[in-house]
């Protein structure tokens, strides 16, 4: 579709310019004349050769063009949270390119975003930090000012989102790193060596971002005091801990101009007698709520319940803090190589009724990369585009009208994007099964010691998945912009049909001793691995369009490691039905339940690779 800006709108220039490189619009002489107004609520109109934008903020400007793009002739929307918020996991091994985050601030702007959150541990660089992001992709002053200008020019700011306590592990491990080092992911609470370093942090994010807003983490601070600490200063429980580092963090923030944030979880589990964050019964301590700094907001954040009391009571014991409160839900991209679209439309709808119900102003949705950034910033556009519309119409149960704005702002199909959830389950399991994400265990598990064989017997998965494989291969056949993405789901699919079950029919043939069976799964196994040579290369490319190379030699290890234990169990296999082996001793072994809830078809998802290759010790 073709525009031209009036004067009213010239604003918005460079804006459109980087929505035009998308392929979705063009800025022409002879286009749809476009008008902007300031206004309290979004209204589209269009009469003729002309169209007018009206609304309160920037981006909705972009909305408005997203709209006009849809065909809207009179369209006015009154958002039910006045701000929305996208985070990108940009520290588990995925750090995508700079021009990829151009992307997806430009489709995030067609949404309706206001703010894009970069969730940076130690991959930006610092100065005097060598090891700080080192061998990570971390980022440069100039990249990051850059697409602070690309977010800036589409009414987007960007926010740093980094880490001032814990989950810096990756930093911390580095032997020049150990003066800071309280626990193997924690810093050491006291020591002006770790000042001077979230110091050069601020320093560094000010001088990359016009932004009055930082995310200065604080979660999951898990044994805090109980490392280095704990031998020069005693035992001191975590809250005192915790609130002298949180005031003293504020402090250095709010000199370089910055308003902070953190995640919240550590004040409730200083309440907790099980260390938890989310307690079916708890009271927030007065003294823990009151000495809580009063201009550090709170970001609740919650992605695991499909009630909305839960919800509902969490926000209030939150607001006792009488601080200012940001939402934070997740899309389930950390299941493994696809996210759960099912998962996250269960928990979200009841989280955003209750946020809603409680006037939150500032709504977040997470897409966390955990355990090797699996799933391609490409499959989550669904969960990205649904949340948006909740925010600007207060419903999301118009799948088709979902399915026409995602088609507009990004080009992805809506069904090829929520099928991916088959990727984890199947219809004979339990519909009440504890987040099951078979596409990561069933891919990595061995298959001659398969740790998971007696989970998953009888509940269909190869099945599945060579429904889904040819699914795929027919999206991919297709062609278009998410052919890698298509290639990458059909060559998983087409390794799991072969690979779901193979462990457990090796395991019931050679006990039953039947040697044809065994000489036909010793070739299943073969395809299977040659077929993993498909699926590295197709990861490659999809890693590569959206990602740096930094991380991808994780993935490359883990399947170059199926492909060959594959090759090992048909090797074996063979062996013992030449008789050049008396026994084949991993399977002989029994195999056990570890994921299913006994007397049911319920499993639960089992996440780390360190976890799933195998019984031995991995990591």
């Amino acid at each position: 579709m073709r525009f031209r800006l009036n004067e009213s709108a010239l604003r918005f220039t460079e804006g459109v310019r980087l929505l035009a490189g998308l392929n979705v619009l063009k800025l022409a002489d002879d286009g749809l004349a476009v008008d902007w107004q300031e206004g309290s609520a979004l209204r589209v109109s269009r009469q003729g050769g002309t169209a007018r934008i009206k609304g309160s903020c920037p981006v909705h400007f972009f909305r408005g063009l997203g709209l006009l793009l849809e065909g809207a002739e009179d369209v006015q929307e009154e958002p039910v949270f006045p701000t929305i918020g996208a985070s990108f996991d940009l520290s588990r091994n995925g750090a995508m390119q700079p021009r990829a985050l151009s992307r997806m601030l430009a489709r995030l702007a067609l949404m309706g975003y206001q703010q894009m959150y970069l969730y940076t541990e130690d991959t930006y660089q610092l100065e005097d930090y060598p090891f700080f992001g080192y061998l990570r992709g971390a980022y440069s002053e100039q990249e990051l000012r850059q697409l602070d200008d690309q977010a800036a020019s589409l009414g987007i700011e960007l926010i740093p989102c980094i880490q001032t306590l814990g989950h810096l592990e990756r930093f911390l491990h580095w032997e020049s790193s150990a003066p800071l080092r309280d626990t193997p992911d924690v810093l050491l609470v006291g020591s002006e060596e770790v000042y001077q370093l979230i110091d050069a942090m601020m320093r560094q994010c000010r001088r990359c971002f016009r932004t009055d807003k930082i995310h200065i983490g604080m979660d999951e601070a898990m044994n805090l005091g109980l490392g280095r600490y704990l031998k020069q200063n005693g035992y001191r429980d975590s809250f005192s801990i915790m609130l002298a580092h949180v005031n003293r963090v504020a402090e250095i923030a709010r000199q370089y101009g910055f308003s902070p944030m953190m995640w919240s979880d550590m004040y409730f589990r200083c309440a907790s007698p099980r260390d938890d964050y989310y307690e079916d019964v708890v009271e927030i301590p007065a003294r823990v709520r009151e000495a809580a700094p009063r201009d550090v907001a709170l970001v609740y954040w919650d992605y695991y319940h499909a009630d909305e009391a839960f919800y509902d009571r969490y926000l209030t014991l939150h607001e006792q803090f009488g601080v200012p409160l940001y939402f934070a839900g997740g899309m389930w991209t950390w299941l493994g190589p696809a996210p759960d679209y099912e998962v996250f439309f269960r928990n979200a709808a009841p989280a955003l009724a209750a946020c809603r119900k409680h006037g939150v102003q500032q709504m977040l949705l997470t897409t966390w990369g955990d355990d090797g950034a699996e799933t391609s910033p490409q499959a989550m556009l669904l969960g990205l585009q649904a949340w948006a519309e909740y925010a600007y119409t207060g419903s999301w149960d118009d799948r088709a009208a979902l399915a026409r704005r995602l088609y507009t702002c990004t080009g992805a199909d809506w069904d090829a994007l929520l099928r991916l959830s088959a990727f984890h389950k199947t219809a004979r399991l339990d519909p009440a099964s504890d987040l099951p994400n078979g596409a990561k265990f069933l891919l990595y598990q061995d298959p001659l010691t398969g740790i998971y064989d007696a989970d998953v017997a009888g509940l269909g998965f190869a099945e599945q998945y060579a429904a889904l494989e040819a699914e795929y291969a027919v999206r991919a056949e297709a062609g278009g912009q998410w052919q890698a993405l298509y290639t990458f789901y059909a060559a998983l699919a087409r390794v799991l049909k072969n690979k779901a079950e193979l462990g457990g029919d090796l395991c019931h043939a050679y006990q039953a001793g039947d040697r044809e069976t065994l000489r036909r799964l010793a070739a299943q196994a073969r395809q299977a691995s040659a077929d993993c040579g498909d699926l590295l290369e197709a990861w490659r490319v999809l890693w590569d369009q959206e990602n740096r190379p930094f991380g991808f030699e994780v993935l490359e290890v883990r399947i170059a490691g199926v492909r060959s234990r594959l090759e090992t169990a048909a090797r074996r296999v063979e062996a013992w039905r030449a008789g050049e082996l008396d026994e084949l001793e991993e399977l002989a072994a029994p195999r056990l339940p570890v994921l299913r809830k006994p007397g049911t078809d319920q499993i639960h998802g089992v996440y780390f690779w360190r976890e799933i290759t195998s019984a031995c010790k991995a990591w």
